[in-house]
């Protein structure tokens, strides 16, 4: 993280702010105000991970996931009983990202459910969208398949077990 000294002064008196109106966390905030005045590079980098990136195109893709997630479950609810009977419905749900690996996508995913209030219908769990597992390159495979079928919102119990296996 590049700042000139005038950032690193406005950021130092950040720390010291939020040590005074935080005391239960005053001893973070003093150390990381430390670091910023006396300009450590090695820990700075500690200060980025907090600020996160996610490109237009990998929120996109999130949404295309939680879309596909809305498809089959939509499509599940339209199936007879007979053919809802073939599908596990537990694989239906939503599970998120990996908060380990994955944690920007965990934060988007929370991000859209409950600041913007999309897919409601989603269960958030326990876990809060943490699947607890690497799930971008499943979903990826997902999304192929999903993509391929050519009603994607009338999905019948074979398409989806082709989806889930994906």
């Amino acid at each position: 993280m590049d700042m000139t000294n005038a950032q690193r002064l406005i950021l130092s008196n950040q720390y010291y702010l939020m040590s005074q109106m935080d005391p239960a966390n005053a001893e973070k905030y003093k150390r990381q105000q430390l670091i910023v005045e006396r300009g450590y590079e090695l820990q700075i980098r500690e200060l980025d991970k907090d600020f996160g990136c996610i490109t237009e195109t990998e929120c996109r893709e999130i949404i295309d996931f939680m879309e596909m997630y809305h498809a089959m479950q939509e499509s599940y609810n339209m199936l007879s009983e007979e053919c809802q009977a073939k599908v596990d419905a537990r694989r239906l749900q939503f599970l998120g990202f990996d908060i380990a690996t994955e944690a920007q996508q965990v934060n988007y995913v929370r991000f859209l459910t409950s600041s913007e209030g999309l897919y409601p219908q989603f269960d958030k769990a326990d876990h809060h969208f943490n699947s607890q597992m690497p799930m971008l390159d499943k979903y990826r495979r997902m999304l192929t398949t999903w993509r391929n079928c050519p009603r994607q919102y009338h999905l019948c119990s074979t398409e989806l077990a082709q989806i889930f296996n994906a």
